[in-house]
């Protein structure tokens, strides 16, 4: 027999061979990065990523630009006026002129309250009953209250624009400064038609705390308002001390008739206006006087019909008053000032045309 066909056959496989035939298969150990190599290679993708973002979108925005940016830079560069970002609301504006608190801030010291002491003639409560139903009367003193607006500085005088009504009748004129000093004022003139009067404190008779505070207030063109922009009415409303508001111009030149029946055009706002704010300032957004708080209309049915003098119209009228001379009244019979502010008479008497 062959001993070959005895012989289990194996195949040669990589189990039963020598082991220095099949050496043991190492696999090669890879060479770690420096770590400041591997941040630089993170920056320098980064800002390649970046910049062709940026490349993109400002692409994008000058092929196709926005009508609103078109119009915002081309009005704005032909007026070069200074924009304030809005950053209370939720969403991107922008305006002209100062922030309202600015405005308080410079406009405070240029507006003053005005009391007014008057002796009126009233009924007497206990004689009420007379000869044919007439009582008898007798003098009273009062205290109505107002504001004013410190308008010139000759030098020699301080000079205080305010409303005929608020110094009607007066025995004795006082003024309160910002810093909360009185003085006594006296009478310069006044037009009961206009609604004006200026007062005047010789500068004295300030101290040096008043003086250091106060100022005169900037005077603007109440001519180139328009409909709708924003203006800050500031004034001793309700005889509290001074207050601030905010509102529109709701309409120019709207015509009033008074009880009197004299027919006057006034700046008309949505501000809000209350007994105390007469002879008070009516400011635009750059902090300067464009009105005199006048009046309001008073009604159930009425909110938000306030009423200023546009200060343009009046600007050489009052330059007259201030040269003039007048006597404060010993004694008066008119109602009080009160009784200005409470206006249902009044029509609103709309131009044509």
């Amino acid at each position: 027999m062959d001993n070959r066909n005895d012989r289990n056959t194996w195949p040669e496989t990589e189990g039963n061979l020598p082991q220095q035939l099949f050496p043991q298969r190492r696999c090669p150990q890879r060479k770690r990065l420096n770590p400041c190599k591997r941040l630089m290679s993170l920056v320098l993708s980064a800002a390649l990523f970046g910049g062709i973002s940026a490349g993109a979108f400002y692409g994008v925005s000058q092929l196709f630009p926005q009508e609103s940016d078109v119009v915002a830079a081309e009005s704005l560069s032909s007026s070069g006026a200074v924009v304030t970002s809005l950053a209370s609301t939720s969403y991107s504006t922008a305006r002209y002129g100062m922030d309202v608190s600015d405005i308080a801030a410079a406009a405070l010291p240029s507006v003053v309250a005005i009391t007014n002491i008057s002796v009126q003639e009233v009924q007497s409560y206990f004689n009420r009953f007379g000869p044919n139903g007439a009582g008898q009367t007798q003098l009273e003193e009062t205290t109505s209250c107002g504001s004013g607006i410190i308008i010139a500085n000759d030098g020699a005088y301080l000079y205080i624009v305010t409303n005929a009504h608020v110094v009607e009748d007066a025995t004795t004129l006082s003024v309160s400064f910002v810093d909360n000093s009185v003085y006594e004022a006296q009478l310069c003139g006044a037009d009961e038609t206009v609604d004006l009067a200026v007062v005047k404190i010789a500068l004295s008779d300030l101290s040096s705390d008043p003086l250091s505070q106060i100022s005169v207030i900037a005077v603007g063109d109440s001519d180139a308002l328009e409909v709708g922009e924003q203006v800050v009415a500031i004034g001793n409303a309700l005889g509290y001390g001074q207050s601030v508001t905010t509102g529109i111009v709701s309409a120019l030149n709207r015509s009033l008739t008074n009880e009197s029946g004299t027919t006057s055009t006034y700046i008309q706002t949505d501000a809000a206006i209350n007994p105390g704010n007469s002879g008070g300032a009516l400011l635009n957004l750059d902090g300067q006087l464009i009105g005199i708080n006048t009046a309001k209309l008073s009604d159930t049915d009425v909110e938000g019909m306030g009423y200023a003098i546009p200060i343009s119209d009046v600007a050489e009228l009052i330059a007259q008053l201030m040269t003039q001379t007048a006597e404060t009244e010993s004694t008066g019979t008119s109602s009080s000032q009160q009784s200005a502010w409470v206006t249902p008479a009044w029509r609103d008497k709309r131009t044509s045309g």
